[in-house]
């Protein structure tokens, strides 16, 4: 029975002994002292506003007659590049040219009406001085003469107007572009006002949205924006340029252009995105490179007084390509292990190689 007994006591001792690391962990790495470039964290990052647009055109034209008349020719469709004088499309000339053909024919008779005029007034000077007419028959001969003049002065007007109205039958481009609505066909009447064609220009481009008006106060003109196009993988450098001073009564808001940097490969219509910087905000900004991540939460090393590093969760807010925004977790002037390597651990004393302060982005 003792011998029992011994072998319980025995076995209880062993599983003691088993469980007193659990009470008593062993550190398995020593604390260590590495140089390493050190981060002072900076506060306040912008706050930005982001606003839907589009590519427009600086030079858009709407393309209508000056007569009436039924259109003969559109060698256009939608889409079509055209050059500056460029045929665009062509009038029936039959009322110019009839216009034309009858102020020809009242020229014509008014240069024989003064012909006559002119040849009874040196007839009526010669009479009068052999005496055989009175003066005031020479002064109504006179002014007969004279209102043939300008009888033939009246009708060359006329005709010059007709001819002028001929190039008019013609329509050619104002401006090298591309054809974007098609407002008329062959056959339609043209009349003065009404659109024809409208073409667009892709030399000069602009980029157009709208603000809110409780922004327009922290937008002005000259302010760098960054603008993002669905349809291009780079973003795009852009200058306020225009703020239109008078708003939408419904939407509140006002219309803003934006000069582009480069305009390669864009056109007119493209959809994108406008970001404005309209403040700043109180959260502090942090490098992307000294972020560590860990199942999939990321994180720092955040140096004390005594120079020891520990490590320290964050939230993260807005993000940029080489900096970040932390909401919590991180506060204004702590410093913070830039490019931490691996064997980086929690209590490792650092000695800063150098100390810089965020970048703004």
């Amino acid at each position: 029975m003792s011998f029992r007994l011994l072998l319980c006591a025995i076995y209880f001792f062993v599983l003691s002994a088993c469980r007193e690391p659990d009470k008593n962990p062993v550190s398995l790495s020593t604390p260590q002292e590495l140089h390493l470039p050190i981060i002072t964290v900076n506060q306040g990052s912008p706050l930005e506003y982001t606003s839907v647009g589009s590519i427009v055109s600086e030079q858009r034209v709407t393309i209508a007659s000056r007569l009436s008349g039924y259109l003969l020719d559109i060698p256009l469709q939608e889409g079509d590049t055209v050059k500056v004088g460029q045929l665009l499309a062509r009038l029936d000339s039959a009322e110019v040219d009839g216009a034309i053909r009858q102020s020809t024919a009242a020229v014509s008779a008014a240069k024989s009406a003064l012909h006559d005029a002119n040849i009874d007034a040196a007839r009526f000077n010669m009479l009068f001085a052999q005496g055989h007419i009175a003066e005031n028959d020479v002064r109504k001969i006179k002014l007969h003469q004279s209102a043939a003049t300008e009888q033939l002065n009246q009708a060359q007007a006329v005709l010059s107007t007709a001819k002028s109205q001929l190039q008019y039958t013609e329509i050619h481009s104002p401006i090298s572009g591309i054809v974007v609505e098609k407002h008329l066909r062959t056959g339609d009447l043209a009349v003065p006002g009404m659109p024809i064609l409208t073409v667009e220009s892709g030399r000069i481009l602009r980029f157009e949205t709208e603000i809110p008006e409780r922004h327009l106060s922290a937008i002005a003109v000259g302010q760098s924006v960054r603008i993002q196009l669905d349809g291009l993988s780079r973003p795009l450098l852009g200058t306020v340029e225009r703020i239109v001073r008078s708003g939408d009564s419904v939407t509140r808001s006002y219309p803003v252009k934006i000069a582009l940097a480069d305009t390669t490969n864009l056109r007119p219509g493209m959809f994108g995105r406008a970001v404005f910087e309209v403040g700043t905000s109180d959260d502090p900004l942090l490098p992307v490179s000294a972020l560590i991540e860990r199942g999939g939460l990321r994180g720092v090393f955040v140096l004390g007084t005594d120079n020891v590093a520990r490590f320290r969760w964050l939230r993260i807010g807005r993000e940029w390509p080489t900096q970040v925004a932390v909401t919590v977790g991180l506060s204004a002037h702590e410093r913070v292990v830039d490019h931490p390597p691996a064997n980086l651990h929690e209590n490792d004393r650092v000695i800063a190689l150098a100390v810089t302060r965020g970048v703004t982005p």
